[in-house]
């Protein structure tokens, strides 16, 4: 059995100001500072990492999932006073072919990490497995959704790319926007 193709597509939502400057916070292109936080970040000294999802509706969920199960309001599209948008990131091959991908059991074998310890939601459990990947020389890593199987989400780390991601057009989103009616649906919040 083979890996799937390496993602040379993914997606992220943030609060977008128009005004912007690229690189600037609320800028598409804006990679935060480490936190420590992530469950899958690596330490600070390293390198930040920038979480993606494979797919725009995967992007949205994840900003969603608080309010899972209740009404869909348009606040919920709503950070620091801003609107989120969704904006699509294509990968350099280089850095899409350097993701250690934790869905193949190969490379699971090779870091040294069972599959239970990918799908904890402790950090003191999940960050050594970025650590361990960051020391094998991958540019990322890539696991599937706590939400569904079929959704995957990559973590850059941003240190080690080579070349820097292309980012799109950003699209604000809207309670009516019909990624966001997706993202909604499958987690309950429509009427």
């Amino acid at each position: 059995m083979s890996s799937p193709e390496p993602p040379r597509r993914c997606w992220r939502v943030f609060p977008w100001d128009p005004r912007a400057a690229a690189g600037a916070r609320f800028s598409s292109s804006f990679i935060p500072a480490p936190t420590g936080r992530g469950r899958f970040d690596l330490p600070r000294d390293l390198s930040p990492a920038l979480y993606l999802a494979e797919s725009p509706e995967h992007a949205v969920a994840e900003v969603l999932q608080p309010w899972r199960g209740r009404r869909l309001e348009a606040f919920h599209l709503v950070r620091a006073g801003l609107p989120l948008a969704v904006v699509d990131l294509h990968l350099p091959p280089t850095t899409a072919e350097r993701l250690a991908d934790l869905c193949d059991p190969t490379t699971l074998t090779k870091l040294g990490v069972g599959p239970d310890r990918t799908a904890s939601r402790h950090r003191d459990r999940t960050q050594p497995i970025a650590r361990a990947a960051w020391d094998a020389g991958h540019a990322g890593v890539r696991w599937w959704s706590s939400f569904w199987g079929d959704w995957h989400t990559v973590v850059l780390f941003t240190a080690r790319g080579r070349g820097r991601p292309r980012f799109g057009a950003p699209d604000v989103l809207t309670p009516d926007h019909p990624v966001v009616e997706a993202a909604g649906d499958l987690l309950g919040m429509l009427g």
